[in-house]
Order: C-alpha cells, then sequence, then structure tokens
C-alpha cells in the first residue's frame, strides 16, 4: 500500500484528480473504521479518527509551517504511541475517555477552528527533532512486532510512515493540488484497515499465548500430507503439576519457552499447538530415523534452557509452602519431576513420541494415534525422553547397526 502511495505521488496530477483522491481516501476510512469497530479495536478506531482529523487539518487554508511542525514533531508520533499502548476494554467509559481527550488535544493543537495564524508550507523541511521523535515511535514498533508477532504492531509501523512522508510531501507538493498527501493519508488508513483482517487470520490460525500455529493450522497442514512423513507429539512433563504449585502465569511462561524452542527446530520441521501443554511436529517427507536427532536436539535445548522465576513470582510460589517440597508432587511417588535449582527455578523437560507414515500405517490418523502411544510409553519410561512407535522401532535398530543413524533413547 506505501508503495502505491508512492507512485501516486510521482504523478503530476491536475487539480481535477484531487476530488476524487480525496473520495477514496474517505472511503477507505471509513471501511477502516468499520473493520475495527467490528472487531472492536479501540485504539485502532482512535487512530483512524486521528488520521481524518489529521487530513482536514492539513487541507484547511489556515494550516501553516508552525501546525505541520506541531504535528509531524509531536502530534504523530505521540498519538500512534499512546493509542497503540491503550488496552483494548471495548467502548466503555474508561476507555473512551482518555481516547476521547487526546483527540480534543489534537484538534486544538491543530488548529482546526482556524484561530491559528496562516502561514506556507512551501519549502518546509522537516525538522531533525520531528525525525528523532517519529524515529523512536517506529523502533517501538518494531520492537513490539519482534516481541509478539502480531500483524496489528506491523500496521502501525507502516501507517506511522505513510503519515510522516504525507506531512513531508505538505511542503514538497509544488502543484499545490494535495494529491500526494492524500494517496499516503489513505495508505496509512488502509494499512491499518489490513491489519485488522491479518489480525482476524493470526489469531484463526495461530495460538495466541505462543504465537506457534494453532490447531486449525494443524489440520490444514495435514490435509496437504502426501506420501512420506513423520509426526511428533510433544507433552510438557507434569505441567499440571507444575501449574498447580506454581500458578497459571508462571505456567504460561513456561509454555512460551517451550513454544520458542519449538518454532526452531531443526530438519524441516514445523511446530504446532493443539491444546494445553501438547504441541505437534510435522515433518514431511521425512523418515523418524532422519529426525530423531533434530528431536534429541530440541529435547536437550528445553531440558539445558533452566526456566528461572522472577523474584516476585518466586515469593509467591514459596509462600504458605515447605521450601523442603519444592519439585514435590503430592500422591506421586513414582516418575521425574521438575527438578528444583539454585536460584529458585526449575529445570523444565519434555517426552516426545514419534510415528512414521508407513506401509501398514497410512492415514494421518493412525500416524497420530502410534505418535501418541510413543509419548505415553516415553512418559512411563521416566519422561524427558524420545519414544519411537513400535512400528518402526525394529527396522531403526537395524539401521543403527548398521551405521545410518546415532543411537537414541528411542
Amino acid at each position: 500500500m506505501l508503495l502505491v502511495a508512492v507512485a501516486v505521488s510521482q504523478v503530476n496530477a491536475p487539480p481535477a484528480a484531487y476530488s476524487v483522491v480525496r473520495m477514496g481516501f474517505y472511503v477507505v476510512e471509513v471501511a477502516a473504521i468499520f473493520l475495527a469497530a467490528r472487531f472492536r479495536s479501540t485504539r485502532v478506531v482512535s487512530t483512524l479518527l486521528f488520521i481524518c482529523l489529521l487530513e482536514e487539518a492539513s487541507a484547511s487554508p489556515s494550516f501553516g509551517a508552525a501546525q505541520l511542525t506541531i504535528a509531524i514533531t509531536a502530534l504523530l508520533p505521540i498519538n500512534f504511541v499512546t493509542f497503540s499502548l491503550l488496552p483494548e476494554r471495548g467502548y466503555s467509559v474508561e476507555a473512551l475517555v482518555p481516547r476521547v481527550a487526546l483527540l480534543l488535544i489534537d484538534f486544538v493543537a491543530l488548529g482546526v477552528t482556524g484561530r491559528q495564524p496562516p502561514g506556507t508550507v512551501q519549502g518546509f523541511h522537516i525538522p531533525t527533532s520531528a525525525m528523532l521523535t517519529c524515529g523512536m515511535a517506529l523502533l517501538l514498533f518494531v520492537v513490539r512486532f519482534v516481541m509478539h508477532h502480531r500483524p496489528i504492531e506491523s500496521g502501525f509501523f507502516w501507517s506511522l510512515a505513510a503519515l510522516a512522508l504525507a506531512l513531508g510531501h505538505s511542503g514538497a507538493d509544488q502543484s499545490g493540488t494535495g494529491v500526494s498527501r492524500m494517496a499516503y493519508m489513505g495508505a496509512a488508513s488502509a494499512i491499518l484497515g489490513l491489519s485488522m483482517i491479518e489480525t482476524s487470520y493470526f489469531l484463526a490460525y495461530n495460538d495466541e499465548l505462543t504465537g506457534l500455529p494453532s490447531r486449525r493450522a494443524f489440520n490444514e497442514a495435514i490435509a496437504r500430507l502426501e506420501n512420506f512423513y513423520s509426526i511428533a507429539v510433544v507433552d510438557v512433563d507434569h505441567f499440571k503439576n507444575f501449574n498447580d504449585q506454581y500458578g497459571h502465569d508462571t505456567g504460561d511462561q513456561v509454555l512460551r519457552m517451550v513454544a520458542a524452542r519449538l518454532a526452531g527446530v531443526s530438519g524441516g520441521g514445523q511446530s504446532f499447538r493443539c491444546g494445553g501443554e501438547e504441541f505437534v511436529i510435522i515433518f514431511p517427507d521425512k523418515p523418524a530415523f532422519e529426525v530423531l536427532d533434530h528431536l534429541e536436539r530440541l529435547r536437550l535445548s528445553i531440558e539445558d534452557a533452566k526456566f528461572s522465576f522472577r523474584a516476585s513470582e518466586r515469593r509467591q510460589s514459596l509462600r504458605g509452602q515447605d521450601r523442603r517440597k519444592m519439585g514435590r508432587t503430592p500422591g506421586k511417588k513414582t516418575g521425574q519431576q521438575s527438578r528444583p535449582l539454585q536460584d529458585g527455578g526449575v529445570a523444565i523437560t519434555v517426552s516426545i513420541g514419534l510415528a512414521e507414515r508407513g506401509q501398514k500405517i497410512k492415514r494421518v490418523d493412525q500416524v497420530l494415534a502410534e505418535a501418541d502411544k510413543a509419548l505415553y510409553r516415553a512418559k512411563g519410561n521416566g519422561r524427558n525422553r524420545v519414544e519411537v512407535a513400535g512400528i518402526v522401532r525394529d527396522r531403526n535398530k537395524m539401521m543403527t547397526r548398521l551405521g545410518a543413524m546415532p543411537k537414541s533413547s528411542g
């Protein structure tokens, strides 16, 4: 969308084109606001209203260099950062009051009422302070996207970049038609609207907690599987007991940590979260003996992660408990428990069951059933290990004797 705006800004459009582009801007603006309102995203609705206010102000004859400097140096980065960071709380009074208050401040600061003295913006140069503040806001959205991998953060980044170019072109549009500015404004609104569509897709196909593809994505992935493949089922050891002992917030951190390791699994595997503490990895076109080493490295990377609590969480987890009982599960006397570390953390481990499509098991549901059986065997054998489905175990042992693969716990 931004490249389209750049292309439009390079066209020497006649003055009559302004009304067409302006109409297009408002069509895009209304559509984007409708989408954001439908998804109950007050931060996107507020940002779109600010874009509309910014366009009305910049199109006013009283809009001069002073207002342009204020807009690009302060209002633009402050509004984007503030609206993006305010929590989504629907259309309650608590949510609307700070947003409406900021928009009213924008209205006065931009001088939409016409009380600000008019001035020319021809030959306007973006001040260094504006480059600094907009650059810091853009950097914030980059950081947030890296942390959360959500399309809306990317949308805020590109929309802010488009608006900065729009205001920069206010002084560079020698034709005076305003087509370039309107093109960038329209692109900024369209980007936010499209990011809402991308967000809906993200939420439908990705797990919100871990960022991994969800069960819906997994169902579509297995429907595309053909010929030969392997499937591994991964389960966090003693996760229910861990949740009961340390709390669900800490349990969520564990799931995110494990998911981060799963996302980087080698061997061409694709990881999915299929519910609770259970994950599935698909290895297309790979037999079981080719992926065992990759799963073993994955298991070791999780075990070596040495998950540690924050200080406040550590105090809460130990409050009212006997520290000597850390890592013990009430009512359970067998099996490996989450091991306490000297710094107050625990060693998180996973059990993995692996199966492949072969002559006797050809359907995906059969492969999954065999992988589940191997997972239960891994748990029964002490957890924190990789087990291979019984149908392929004999062949793997034969390959080991032939030196085609290293020995594995499976």
